[in-house]
């Protein structure tokens, strides 16, 4: 399951069952009492994935700015309630950019291109996951681990 945290919505992507396919899932509002956080952990348990990569938006210099240190928090905050599966944050910078490029290429406009990057760039984040273990035989990202934060 791949996940790209905004401020406003989180865009949400999944595989087929068997792990060769991304697309995009769903888009979750970010709710101002933490409710997308229940969203979000009624989708994991839906879906049941291995493994949950939330998209993490450093700088380009690498350096952790505001949205980087709201993902985090996202993911401890899934942490808490989803015993499983594995949680990560990944490197996501330029996701949105290329997200927007695809949609562009495909004609579509920017107004509906709103509905719909959040969830495209989820799934970049979640193809690209999948790739690296594919390519390396490793987790992607950085583990998020229970009391660490």
């Amino acid at each position: 399951m791949g996940i790209d945290y905004g401020s406003v919505r989180i865009g949400v992507a999944t595989t087929d069952p068997q792990g060769r396919v991304v697309f995009p899932k769903t888009l979750v509002k970010v709710g101002r009492y933490g409710e997308h956080i229940d969203e979000l952990a009624d989708i994991a348990e839906e879906l049941d994935p291995i493994e949950i990569v939330i998209g993490y938006p450093k700088h380009l210099k690498g350096a952790e700015g505001q949205s980087a240190r709201a993902a985090r928090a996202l993911a401890h905050e899934l942490r808490a309630v989803l015993p499983r599966p594995r949680i990560c944050l990944v490197d996501e910078r330029m996701t949105t950019n290329q997200a927007h490029a695809e949609l562009a290429a495909q004609g579509i406009d920017n107004r509906a291109r709103q509905d719909k990057i959040d969830q495209l760039a989820a799934a970049i984040i979640l193809e690209m996951s999948i790739n690296y273990e594919e390519r390396t035989g490793k987790f992607p990202g950085e583990t998020v681990s229970r009391g660490e934060f």
